[in-house]
């Protein structure tokens, strides 16, 4: 009888999470090269097994993360563990990021990111390849909100609050919190187990999913370490932007916050208008201090839609707010790279709006539409052809009934055969 013991099981692979000793270094671009080959970027398929490739992927993502870690906190940016009050780094944690004089500050701007990716990170397909560590991570964003002005009548920058929307699994063996993708791709008892297993002990409380995160945020958080009459201003990456709406738009939430929500900012968010039911929230916030950055073939800063939406574009437009193209054409994780100059500046002009004045957007005159190609059928008149479809259903039916078929005199043959058309006329 043939037996197989664990042990015979082949080894998970195991890489360093330091970029030398996986063969890479940053080079005065701020890129990731390779040491061997100074012309190549990172790469990803070393093996023909997946595993292979994923364990490296973990090991550098680990390695790009510390060193962006590194370089908020030279900025000034201090990590603080949630639940509020944890001091074992060994316990069930998340880490967020915080400006060491938060409580100080007048103004304070909240960044939410997606949900995949992790604290500091933006997008690895710029962070990894031509764009560079910075351009890739929050490390740009931050540096840029250093630059503000907290208002007209105050030069100090604003205090900031990176959320940790992707790292929301609690890994025991690495004690740390990490990504679903890193929790599967982190080191297994062997390289053929399917996954790690989530369960209760790897759940965060009051941060479970990402969902909870941005609950905890704005009732935990905000209240402890901001000041009860600083303004906020809030950007959303992706679905980062609509778990944000989703919160604010109950009705409770929004009674208690909306005095203090200075702007929103929904980079890559597509949440519909017709979902939210707070009619205070849905209909004056998003339409006045509210704006959406989209993908889109346009130039960044292009407008694509007012608040009630654009019919002549296929970019989804129905958010309750002016829409305006963030400058890259596929990519959602890009969004807030692309589009990040156009997105500051509009913070920073809505918190330079003079002491005593309370800031609208002004009202915006659309005339984008998509470019027509003579080749394409005209989609908007899809109403008149599902009608001429139904008429020419009817009519053969009609042509049926008056398919007339008589027998002949043994019953067994058709005698005659009449084919009447409708009389159209």
């Amino acid at each position: 009888m043939f037996r197989r013991l664990w042990s015979g099981l082949p080894a998970d692979p195991d890489f360093p999470a330091d970029l030398e000793k996986l063969g890479y270094f940053i080079n005065e671009d701020d890129e990731i090269r390779s040491i061997e080959n100074p012309n190549n970027y990172f790469k990803y398929f070393i093996s023909r097994n997946s595993r292979w490739n994923d364990r490296q992927r973990f090991a550098m993502n680990q390695a790009l993360q510390n060193e962006i870690h590194k370089r908020l906190e030279k900025l000034d940016m201090q990590k603080c563990l949630l639940p509020i009050g944890t001091k074992d780094p060994s316990k069930p944690h998340i880490p967020i990021f915080v400006s060491r004089d938060l409580p100080l500050k007048k103004r304070v701007v909240v960044i939410f990111g997606e949900s995949t990716q992790d604290l500091g990170i933006l997008a690895h397909r710029v962070l990894g390849t031509a764009g560079g560590v910075n351009k890739g991570s929050l490390v740009s964003i931050v540096t840029e909100l250093q630059k503000q002005h907290t208002s007209s009548t105050d030069s100090s920058p604003p205090g900031i609050i990176l959320a940790n929307m992707g790292e929301l699994v609690w890994w025991p063996e690495g004690k740390r919190a990490v990504s679903h993708w890193a929790f599967d791709n982190a080191p297994a008892k062997s390289a053929v187990h399917n996954g790690n297993l989530i369960t209760d002990k790897n759940l965060i409380k009051g941060n479970e999913n990402p969902k909870l995160h941005v609950n905890y945020i704005f009732d935990q958080v905000i209240p402890l370490l901001v000041k009860d009459n600083v303004g906020i201003d809030v950007i959303g990456v992706g679905d980062g932007a609509d778990f944000v709406e989703q919160y604010l738009d109950l009705p409770a939430v929004w009674e208690k916050w909306k005095k203090r929500i200075n702007c929103l900012a929904l980079v890559g968010g597509l949440h519909p208008v017709w979902e939210l039911h707070s009619k205070d929230f849905a209909t004056e916030f998003l339409k006045n201090k509210a704006r959406a950055y989209a993908t889109s073939l346009e130039p960044a800063g292009i407008p694509l839609s007012g608040p009630e939406g654009n019919p002549k574009t296929t970019t989804f437009t129905s958010l309750g707010c002016p829409v305006f193209s963030s400058g890259e054409s596929h990519f959602t994780e890009v969004t807030l790279i692309a589009g990040a100059g156009l997105v500051l500046d509009w913070l920073q002009e809505v918190a330079m709006t003079p002491e005593g004045e309370d800031y609208a957007n002004p009202k915006f005159e659309i005339v984008y539409a998509d470019p027509v190609n003579d080749d394409d059928p005209d989609w908007s008149q899809w109403k008149e052809g599902e009608a001429e479809e139904e008429k020419g259903d009817k009519e053969e039916s009609e042509f049926k009934k008056e398919f007339v078929e008589t027998d002949g005199k043994d019953g067994d043959q058709p005698g005659l055969v009449l084919l009447t058309r409708p009389d159209n006329s």
